[in-house]
């Protein structure tokens, strides 16, 4: 392989404001490999992370109710339904009586990369299946819900011997969330409410690294915790019409984890030994407006969402040994536009749905790497949904495809395509 140079700003080992380049050819060129990898592997445990939740490697996964992932996630302006404490709490306040849901939502992705000489290699992404459970109880004029899910989360595997496996050979991330909170009826037309997350990361990769006339592997293997909140506005100003507002504050992880080497040469044990590693993420504020319009024929729902990424503008690991070098790393993300569409028709005791989504790239195109593919998205989604008294059944189905995307810079050389099918089946209780 022919990796791209990259240059590291480093604390420890370069006078304040110089740079060490890593990568190209000079008489200490396996110490420059070493160390290379050492860098861009320690920081890929977090961009990993963050690279996931930006629906690359991993997925940010939106479909947290099989009736909302019918419509294409369309649900700030939905109300009734115990997921509201995902989506917007503010939609528990029109709750009467007890409400569940339980159901999962099976991921399968494939992801390719092509190299300069149009190559393709296909990474081995095996099916996830993250749970959504929820909980919820409306009484006259308020509203309590509870709810666990995993609002980020997947994996990727490429081959051991691709050619771009000192970069990455295999990431999985989960990130589980605690939801609490309640809703407050203000008018009968106007709720208002909020909810408290917990948030539970864990990340783990794999990789080798280049020592020129053999190859070690890396594992990284990292964990933390993250507590965020969000408010929610839910209103219709017409009987035929409902608007949904949602706003979700910042949440800061502290993660730790531990760097493990293995077939290192004994030459490079003091720059490479098995270490603890600490840093910290944000994830990042989001703001989204939702509406429901009912055209007798059917009901329309229109979401908007705003992903601030642009609080991630660089990233910074500290290593526990005192010879390895703290990482510094530029990122620039910006933020990040998502727009849904869908429709729903009742037949009966059944539920028909439709939708599409179009939720557009973060990361610019010089920090693509095989963890972090991330690009413009293109979703189209059906469903359906059948009550039986107070219990009902929703299965909904959306394929994702990642529009192409080649790395620029100093990146690792490659393109990337991408696309995911995913089924969700929820089923609920609900009173009402």
């Amino acid at each position: 392989m022919r990796p791209a140079a990259t240059t590291v700003h480093t604390e420890r080992s370069c006078p304040k404001g110089s740079a060490v380049e890593v990568g190209r050819k000079s008489p200490r060129a396996p110490f420059d490999s070493a160390l290379r990898a050492l860098l861009r592997v320690g920081g890929g445990v977090l961009l990993a992370l963050l690279s996931s939740i930006a629906h690359a490697g991993g997925f940010a996964i939106t479909e947290q109710d099989a009736s909302a992932s019918g419509r294409a996630g369309t649900a700030l302006a939905a109300q009734g339904t115990a997921s509201s404490i995902h989506y917007n709490p503010a939609g528990l306040g029109f709750l009467r009586g007890p409400a569940a849901q339980a159901g999962v939502t099976g991921i399968l992705p494939q992801v390719t990369a092509v190299d300069r000489n149009a190559n393709d290699t296909h990474a081995q992404s095996g099916l996830s299946v993250p749970p959504h459970v929820y909980a919820a109880w409306g009484f006259e004029k308020f509203a309590l819900g509870v709810g666990f899910n995993t609002p980020f989360g997947g994996g990727v595997k490429w081959p051991d011997d691709w050619y771009g496996r000192t970069e990455l050979t295999e990431m999985s991330l989960r990130v589980y969330a605690g939801h609490a909170g309640g809703a407050y009826r203000i008018l009968d037309n106007l709720s208002v409410g909020a909810s408290v997350q917990v948030y539970g990361v864990t990340v783990a990769l794999t990789r080798r690294l280049d020592f020129v006339d053999t190859e070690g592997t890396a594992r990284l293997a990292g964990s933390g915790v993250a507590v965020g909140a969000q408010l929610g506005v839910d209103w219709a100003p017409h009987e035929r019409v409902q608007l949904g507002l949602m706003g979700r504050i910042p949440a800061t992880a502290s993660l730790s984890g531990r760097a493990h080497f293995e077939a290192v040469p004994s030459s490079f044990h003091a720059t490479l030994p098995d270490q603890a590693i600490r840093s910290s993420v944000t994830l990042p504020a989001k703001v989204a407006l939702g509406g429901r319009v009912d055209l007798s024929v059917f009901q329309l729902y229109a979401d908007v969402e705003v992903t601030f990424w642009q609080s991630f503008q660089r990233f910074e690991i500290d290593f526990e040994n005192e010879a390895t070098p703290d990482v510094s790393q530029p990122r620039n993300w910006a933020p990040g536009p998502t727009f849904r569409l869908g429709a729903e028709r009742a037949l009966g005791n059944a539920v028909l749905r439709a939708g599409g989504v179009v939720d557009l790239a973060v990361s610019p195109s010089d920090t693509l790497s095989p963890s972090q593919p991330d690009s413009d998205r293109f979703g189209v989604a059906l469903g359906a949904g059948y009550r039986v008294g107070q219990f009902r059944g929703d299965f909904a189905y959306q394929f994702v495809i990642f529009r192409g995307r080649a790395a620029t810079g100093e990146a690792f050389p490659a393109g990337y395509l991408a696309h995911a099918h995913l089924l969700a089946l929820t089923l609920g209780y609900t009173q009402n």
